[in-house]
């Protein structure tokens, strides 16, 4: 069991002014990308990267997310994500999520909440107990 109820998805801030300063992330939003029992890794959208972070050094905020940061998690949360990636190219999005199951229901809510950014959406095996539900969609 984990030590924390961080969840992909989750927008967390880091407080500890050492790490923040030394990893250039103070004052910044990160994402969960995935989790381990005593390590978070966060992606943040401004500088391209991820960083495993202790658990302890985080918290969660709420400040408005970036229309980026906004899609991300509320593909993670609709999916149930354990961890995901992001690709980009000039024109669109791909966020890879690593799932256990999705229902129908969710693909099509998933779906109507893409709107008219969508563009694609692909479900693959992952190995015997994980599948990868690959969403895409066109930058504004």
């Amino acid at each position: 069991m984990p030590d924390h109820d961080f969840r992909c998805g989750d927008l967390l801030i880091c407080v500890s002014r050492d790490y923040a300063s030394q990893l250039n992330i103070g004052g910044l939003i990160g994402i969960v990308m995935g989790t381990k029992p005593h390590h978070i890794r966060l992606w943040y959208e401004t500088l391209k990267r991820s960083f495993w972070l202790t658990y302890d050094l985080l918290r969660k905020t709420d400040e408005a997310p970036s229309p980026l940061l906004k899609r991300i998690q509320t593909i993670s949360y609709l999916l149930n994500a354990e961890e995901w990636e992001l690709e980009e190219t000039d024109k669109t999005c791909r966020l890879i999520c690593y799932v256990d199951e999705v229902a129908l229901e969710t693909l099509e809510e998933l779906r109507v909440y893409m709107d008219i950014d969508y563009q694609n959406l692909s479900l693959f095996p992952e190995g015997m107990g994980r599948m990868i539900a690959q969403v895409d969609w066109l930058k504004p």
